[in-house]
């Protein structure tokens, strides 16, 4: 689809979220000022203005249009894209811009799921209380280190069908293509033939190959799938939350989990109803092989034999930043590849992709530190493999070809003396898990992506306006000299003047109004939020608890013996070395026996030793990011 024809007066916008674990409340509120501003747009377009304010000001409303085309995230990134799409698709945007009354219900997802959590006056039992209960082990298994039932929970709420009279915004796309990251604990091989040409004419032979391992898969949603488009089958999956259809929903909920299954800390998810077929796990390494996200534009006849692909495809799913914690360049090729290029570096854009990351990547510039045993190596050994895993080679070169319009939203937060934080987001604390702690926390960092998205599309998601040099993006060619005035934004020691791509009306409304009115949003989250370290003392029977019960667990898993009937000889041969007499019998059930009271008596020291290094470390990290009461 190269070189398509589109409107001039249409720009198309494609959001990536990164990786957030408990910060996704970040990103939610992006989303949510997102969604506002779009939405008091459209409004305004069609005349209508919210009660009390200047209707003059509907002489001033840009009539262009811009529309999200798609929206791929990982991890916590993953659940807010998803949640995102559900929202628009209900099309009752509810915004959350009063920070009062913080643990009541908005009626609105991205709060009240990702803010609230369930953390409602209503309930005593807090979030990450829940997350330290032990029922998540009845069954005998340790599956990750919190219990990540309140997961589920919040996931089956996001999806409730709640709203009868659902309108698609017209400033969603009908064709909207969602993309959410997974990471696949069993892998595609994707093998290279090394026979020789005299070798692949034996019949049957069962030849050497090697195999490269592709762990990596898209869940590739689209809300116009059409399961008799030959194109669409195997290839996208529906993006119907609402449908009738239970494995559809259950298959969405189910990707929107796994995304987020955090590598031992929360559950990982078990695909295993085949919710990918076969077909759809080939056409995956297809995309990644071409680097081409739509199925016309991938070649049908991908050399390749793919083998031990039994079917159904089932696997474990874990975090999918695991592998691609921002999917860049896959939303990018959506843009890409449904509107062309540009040809050269002056045309006007036509679409842009914008990133929300609430833990940037900065220039690297600590001191390198070389290992000097195997202590230190271990830990490097695990970074430079995630490093490796997540590198963006096709993506880092199509960047720096300057031809695409990119910009990042991430945590700035300006402290009493006009200084940038050095923290900035609360919910980074504890290894990003620090958001479960507390809900001041998730409210603090949900009105901090508020502001910040605030000034983004007020300031920086803008394009430059020079009449003189010919330079006017089509999208700002019908404005008036009186809309240009009220909207501009300049650079004046550059002699620049940039126009925004998204007109915030909260802007027009105090320039019109009264320019010297407080802005309404800035500095709702000027207090820092803290925490009260009693809540967590108070919790330390309970983390002792869940301690003792892994540990039982992990003491039954060591002390399971059981017979290797596959292989007779080895059992005769150590049989035979290592026989035992009357006294080795003897000794044996009693350093058993020894051993056994030992654990007993040692357990609830070992469970009372973990939860009070863990109960110091996370009030040590809250010192030092001065969230501690």
């Amino acid at each position: 689809m190269e070189n398509i024809q589109v409107q001039n007066d249409v720009f198309h916008v494609g959001i990536t979220m990164a990786g957030a674990i408990s910060a996704g409340c970040y990103t939610a509120g992006v989303m949510d000022y997102l969604f506002e501003i779009l939405e008091l747009w459209e409004q305004a377009k069609s005349g209508k203005l919210p009660e009390g304010w200047d209707q003059d000001m509907l002489n001033y409303i840009p009539k262009h249009k811009v529309i999200i085309d798609a929206m791929g995230g990982a991890s916590a990134g993953g659940m807010t894209t998803m949640m995102s799409a559900i929202y628009a698709l209900k099309g009752k945007i509810t915004p959350v811009n009063n920070p009062s009354d913080p643990s009541s219900k908005k009626g609105n997802m991205l709060y009240d799921s990702w803010v609230l959590m369930g953390d409602t006056e209503d309930i005593p039992e807090k979030i990450f209380e829940k997350a330290l209960s032990a029922d998540d082990l009845n069954n005998g298994k340790i599956i990750s280190l919190l219990n990540s039932d309140f997961i589920d929970k919040i996931c089956d709420n996001a999806f409730a069908d709640d709203v009868e009279e659902k309108k698609l915004p017209a400033y969603v796309s009908s064709e909207l293509e969602v993309l959410l990251s997974q990471t696949m604990l069993r892998s595609v091989p994707l093998p290279i033939d090394f026979s020789t040409p005299f070798g692949r004419l034996k019949k049957n032979a069962d030849l050497p190959q090697y195999n490269t391992f592709e762990h990596f898969v898209i869940s590739h949603f689209k809300l116009d799938y059409d399961k008799s488009n030959p194109l669409h089958k195997d290839f996208y999956l529906p993006l119907a939350p609402f449908s009738d259809e239970k494995d559809v929903v259950d298959r969405l909920k189910l990707t929107t989990k796994a995304t987020g299954a955090f590598p031992i800390g929360l559950r990982f998810r078990e695909f295993f109803k085949n919710e990918f077929t076969v077909d759809y796990i080939k056409n995956n390494s297809r995309k990644l092989l071409y680097n081409k996200i739509q199925p016309e534009n991938i070649p049908a006849d991908l050399p390749i034999e793919f083998k031990n692909v039994s079917d159904p495809f089932n696997f474990i799913g874990v975090d999918g930043g695991a592998i691609n914690n921002e999917p860049i360049g896959e939303v990018l090729n959506i843009l890409k590849e449904r509107h062309g290029e540009k040809q050269n570096a002056d045309d006007p854009d036509k679409f842009a992709l914008i990133m929300i990351d609430p833990f940037p990547d900065h220039i690297y510039s600590h001191e390198y530190t070389q290992p000097d045993d195997i202590f230190s190596v271990i830990p490097s050994i695990l970074g430079t493999l995630q490093d490796q895993a997540r590198i963006k080679r096709k993506e880092m070169l199509d960047f720096h070809t300057g031809k695409y319009f990119t910009g990042e939203i991430f945590p700035t937060r300006y402290n009493k003396e006009n200084k940038k934080e050095e923290h900035p987001i609360a919910c980074s604390s504890v290894y990003a898990f620090g958001g479960f702690l507390d809900l001041s926390f998730r409210h603090h960092d949900f009105f901090l992506g508020r502001d910040n998205a605030r000034n983004f599309f007020k300031i920086y998601f803008s394009i430059e306006y020079d009449p003189e040099n010919n330079n006017v993006h089509p999208i700002h060619k019908n404005w008036t000299p009186e809309m240009i005035h009220l909207f501009k934004i300049e650079k004046k020691r550059m002699g620049k003047v940039f126009l925004p791509v998204i007109p915030d009306l909260y802007l027009l409304k105090e320039k019109m109004e009264d320019p010297k009115a407080p802005n309404p949003f800035e500095r709702t989250f000027n207090k820092w939020p803290t925490y009260n370290p009693e809540t967590l003392l108070k919790l330390s029977p309970k983390i002792e608890y869940r301690v003792k019960k892994m540990i039982d667990l992990v003491y039954e898993k060591l002390t399971d013996q059981k017979v290797d009937s596959q292989h007779p000889i080895t059992e005769e041969i150590i049989k035979k070395h290592y026989k035992e007499n009357v006294f080795t019998r003897i000794s044996g059930w009693i350093g058993n026996t020894v051993l056994i009271a030992f654990f007993k008596m040692k357990k609830a020291s070992i469970a009372r030793k973990a939860s009070k290094m863990a109960i110091e470390y996370i009030l040590k990290d809250l010192e030092d990011k001065k969230l501690l009461k």
